[in-house]
């Protein structure tokens, strides 16, 4: 790669600046936006974390006071196998789609990963950090989903009545956990809202990494049928179809 010639305190202020729009960015990501080395990146990043202006996760950084404590931890756990995962999922979205965008860490690095891979495509969501994610991009047109908002999530629960005027083509979604037979999550209302999405896509994609495998939450979302697709990073068994991120 030849390096840019971007004076160092300027090359940081750039990446605190794709922090601040994004959220979150892998070390390569920022290392192909900049043109220079994952290593000179990782200098940088080293340092801005030292200056307490960004956060450390391994493989790249998560923008400072952008995520409460929970959600950023969601976001810096097993980060490596959810980058695989999503920049495997963004190959289904085709220009002119109307995808639903579940809340979630790994759905919104998926979000982000529509922004760098740049797709023109219609999005639902009710996540107002997807929305945050996707607001300076003219080529993707975002729907919200109202109902009540959950301040720790940042997201919207019960929002169904607002379901049924759109169409989904396709919808990616995160859960807390999966096994052969179903998925899963911690409460009725999300477990509820999750179902009538999957219902009326026309394609589910799961995106969950393989340490959520086994892992049986309280309420049953659905059991898996044959629309459904689990993208994960290694091979389990599951009675839907599987999809190894590579």
């Amino acid at each position: 790669m030849a390096e840019s010639k971007m004076f160092a305190e300027e090359r940081r202020k750039e990446i605190l600046k794709i922090l601040k729009r994004q959220g979150s960015a892998t070390v390569n990501m920022i290392s192909s936006l900049l043109k220079v080395s994952p290593s000179t990146v990782r200098n940088d990043l080293n340092l801005l974390e030292k200056k307490d202006l960004i956060y450390r996760t391994h493989g790249g950084a998560i923008a400072k006071q952008r995520f409460n404590p929970i959600f950023q931890k969601s976001i810096s756990d097993f980060s490596e196998l959810k980058v695989r995962i999503v920049r495997y999922a963004i190959n289904f979205v085709n220009s002119g789609d109307a995808i639903f965008i579940d809340a979630g860490s790994t759905t919104l690095m998926f979000a982000e990963e529509l922004i760098r891979e740049k797709k023109s495509c219609h999005i639902i969501t009710n996540s107002l950090y997807v929305v945050n994610a996707l607001v300076d991009m003219p080529e993707i047109h975002v729907h919200v989903l109202g109902g009540e908002f959950k301040k720790r999530t940042m997201n919207f629960i019960d929002p169904e009545p607002c379901l049924g005027k759109y169409r989904v083509s396709k919808a990616f979604m995160g859960v807390s956990g999966f096994d052969s037979k179903g998925c899963y999550v911690s409460n009725s209302f999300e477990a509820k809202f999750k179902r009538s999405v999957m219902e009326i896509a026309q394609s589910v994609f799961v995106l969950a990494d393989s340490t959520k495998y086994g892992k049986i939450s309280t309420v049953l979302i659905k059991r898996w049928d044959k629309k459904d697709t689990i993208i994960t990073d290694k091979k389990v068994e599951v009675n839907a179809n599987l999809i190894v991120a590579s």
